[in-house]
Order: C-alpha cells, then sequence, then structure tokens
C-alpha cells in the first residue's frame, strides 16, 4: 500500500485556461466556480478561463484563482482515485487549499479569506515596490549574508522561500533585491523574477499580517481530517496551537518547503500529487529526492496514469529497491557502536553473508525480487543496525521503505 501526500501549489502556478477542462468534464468544477464567485461577488471562472495574465497575476485574484483550481482538482481525485492521503502540504497559499481539503476551513470561507488576504497584501506595497525573485546555485548561508549585508530598516530583503537544495527565492524592496542579484550573479547564480505582485514573505507584509490577524479571527476552523504539514514549522499543525497562528506567523516567516519535503521522506511518503495547474511541486520533488514518486493533477488526462494501477506500483517497486540498495549499504558501511564485541561478531558473520547474497540479487536486473524477500531484506538490515547500536537517525531509514 502506498503512502501518498497531496501538494497545494501557491502564487506562481498561475495560468490563463486553468481549471476548463476540469469545468468541461465534472459537474463538481461548474458548482466549485460558481460557489466562489458567489463568494467573492466576482465571476472567477471568467478570470481564469478569458482573463489576462496581469489580471490573473494580482495577489487578490490569484489567490482565490488558485485556491478554487486546487480544491476542484481534490475532489475530483477523491470522486475518480479515492486513495486516502496520509499528509498533505500547501506552498504558501496553496496551505490554504490544504485547509479547505482537510475541512479545516469551509470553500466558501476559504475563498473570502484568501481574497481578503490578497488585497491586504496589495495594499501593503500599493506602488509595488517590492517584488519577489528566485534564485539557485548558491548556498542558503551564502545568500543569507549577503541578503542581511544589503537589508536596511527602509529597504529589507530576505530569504522567503527554501524550496530545494540551493533554490531559493528572495523576497523585499526592489532595489535591495536587485543589489542582492547584483552581488550573486559573480557567482554564477540564476535568478529569475516571479509573477508575484507583492513581497511576500518579508518584513515588508509586517503591517498586512497585523490586519490580517484581524480578519482571522472572523473564522471557524474544524479539526483537520489530514495532517497538513505547516509552512512555518516544516511540521504537522498541533492541536494546541491554534491555526490563526500558523496562518499568520505565514505573511512575515520564510515557506520551509525543503524541510517540509523531507519530512515527508522521514515518514515513508511513496508518492505526492500536486493539485493545480503547472507542476512547479513536482519539480522541485524531482529536485529534492529520487526516492518519492511525484505526479501531478491538472486537468482531467492525468487521471489516466493514476488511475492505472499497474503502472504506479511498478515505479514504486523501482523506488523501493532503490531505498532497500541505500539500506543495505548503510548496514554493511555503517559505524559499529556495540560495546560488546562478541555479541557483534557472533551476529554480523551470520548475517552479513545473507545480506550479500540479496544484494547480488537485487543489483541482478534479471532477478525480481518478491514482496517476502524485500522484506527478509529490511529485517537483515535491522539486525544488523541493531547489533551495531546505530544511532535513530539511522535505524529512522527502515520506515522509508
Amino acid at each position: 500500500m502506498s503512502n501518498v501526500a497531496l501538494l497545494f501549489p501557491g502564487q506562481g502556478s498561475q495560468i490563463v485556461g486553468m481549471g476548463k477542462d476540469f469545468w468541461n468534464q465534472f459537474d463538481v468544477a461548474k458548482l466549485l466556480f460558481e460557489e466562489a464567485s458567489d463568494a467573492i461577488s466576482f465571476d472567477l471562472k471568467k478570470l481564469c478561463f478569458e482573463g489576462n495574465m496581469n489580471d490573473l497575476t494580482l495577489t487578490m485574484n490569484a489567490q482565490p484563482a488558485l485556491l478554487t483550481v486546487s480544491v476542484i482538482a481534490f475532489r475530483v481525485y477523491m470522486q475518480e482515485i479515492g486513495m486516502t492521503p496520509v499528509y498533505m502540504a500547501g506552498h504558501s497559499l496553496g496551505e490554504y487549499s490544504a485547509l479547505v481539503c482537510a475541512d479545516v476551513l469551509s470553500f466558501r470561507d476559504a475563498v473570502q479569506l484568501v481574497r481578503q488576504r490578497g488585497i491586504i497584501m496589495h495594499n501593503a506595497d500599493p506602488y509595488q515596490q517590492g517584488t519577489m525573485c528566485a534564485i539557485s546555485n548558491i548556498g542558503v548561508g551564502t545568500l543569507q549574508e549577503i541578503c542581511e549585508e544589503v537589508s536596511t530598516n527602509e529597504r529589507p530583503v530576505s530569504i522567503a522561500c527554501i524550496n530545494a537544495n540551493q533554490q531559493f527565492v528572495i523576497s523585499g524592496h526592489r532595489q535591495s533585491l536587485e543589489e542582492v542579484i547584483r552581488r550573486t550573479e559573480s557567482k554564477d547564480t540564476k535568478h529569475s523574477y516571479l509573477q508575484v505582485s507583492g513581497p511576500y514573505h518579508s518584513l515588508m507584509m509586517q503591517d498586512a499580517a497585523e490586519q490580517f490577524k484581524i480578519e482571522l479571527h472572523q473564522y471557524r476552523y474544524s479539526d483537520a481530517a489530514y495532517p497538513i504539514i505547516s509552512n512555518v514549522t516544516a511540521e504537522p499543525y498541533q492541536s494546541d496551537r491554534p491555526v490563526v497562528d500558523y496562518l499568520n506567523n505565514q505573511m512575515t516567516w520564510p515557506v520551509r518547503w525543503l524541510e517540509s519535503m523531507h519530512y515527508l521522506i522521514e515518514q515513508g511518503v511513496d508518492e505526492v500529487i500536486e493539485l493545480g495547474s503547472k507542476q512547479v511541486l513536482v519539480s522541485l520533488m524531482n529536485k529534492i529526492t529520487k526516492n518519492i514518486v511525484p505526479y501531478s493533477l491538472g486537468q482531467p488526462s492525468d487521471l489516466t496514469i493514476l488511475a492505472n494501477s499497474q503502472a504506479r506500483q511498478d515505479k514504486l517497486l523501482t523506488i523501493r529497491k532503490q531505498k532497500l540498495s541505500q539500506l543495505m549499504i548503510t548496514a554493511f558501511t555503517s559505524r559499529n557502536y556495540s560495546q560488546d564485541l562478541a555479541i557483534y561478531n557472533k551476529t554480523v558473520e551470520l548475517l552479513f553473508p545473507k545480506l550479500q547474497m540479496m544484494k547480488e540479487q537485487l543489483d541482478n536486473n534479471r532477478h525480481e525480487l518478491s514482496e517476502k524477500d524485500i522484506h527478509d531484506s529490511i529485517e537483515l538490515c535491522h539486525c544488523i543496525l541493531r547489533a551495531k547500536q546505530s544511532p535513530m537517525n539511522e535505524k529512522a531509514m527502515m520506515n522509508t521503505i
């Protein structure tokens, strides 16, 4: 059985025409577009299907549009596929989509809330002095130092998103941000300005966060049907911490996406499905790890591969073999922490030859390992690591297979 996590994209994923194929084929899409338009007294369907990119990129428009399309994709997924997710995670705005799909917020409330969020965020930078830029091929420490050197109280700039290894988004005052780019260009970095209309997840949103906190308190929040990974903690929401706290901090704190995805890896997630229009999060997952199979559900045709259980099972088996190979190498090469060499030698001398044989079979593409073979190999690794008294972080690898 696969452990599936559902991912929800944020701003920058919008495209003209998004959601139209769902609307053409599924009644739930028609109902949700109608409900969203009614909730904010605005023809959201027309904006998504016929609007221009400039209008769609305005944050007060992009936020309800992206949320609506993601929720439609989720409802279609549950209707057509129905595999229960073990986790949900949303990138920035996408966290609101996750909250709706986990029944924390009603859809209507969420559409109204993110529309208001967008208005507040836009008003925080009415002259568009701020912006955001993706930057890659640089270490987080180096980038942080440069941001701190350039940033001032009047013109702040900081890391807004930690998306993947050496792939970040910086956010803040346009002049300071451009200076950061100038200083990093000599380090062979790559950069690309985002299709957003403000400096989100930066100190320039501090006043907006204070206003938005008042707005957040106007809504009702229920217990989550599925665990949701928070952008600000990179861990699941805790029941003793108010939802308002998480969402308010998210306005100014960086999105810890890389850590969030590593959390999913550690919890044994096998597959992720991005519910949105552009495959931005699928692309990031491919950069973060090869131990999770990413899929996208941005249009009805994507259901074909998701419904093809044999193709999915074949991919999962390949991933499990890769993970098992890594675990075997760890069992062979990891340091021995045991103080009782007699017991260690007695255990390992018996198990190493068996594990060596299983490793050879695994590496032989002509030999198909059965589920029992995989299970037995994991148990062998477990016994060896236990005999070595390996630290918990090495033992935790076994939970991911």
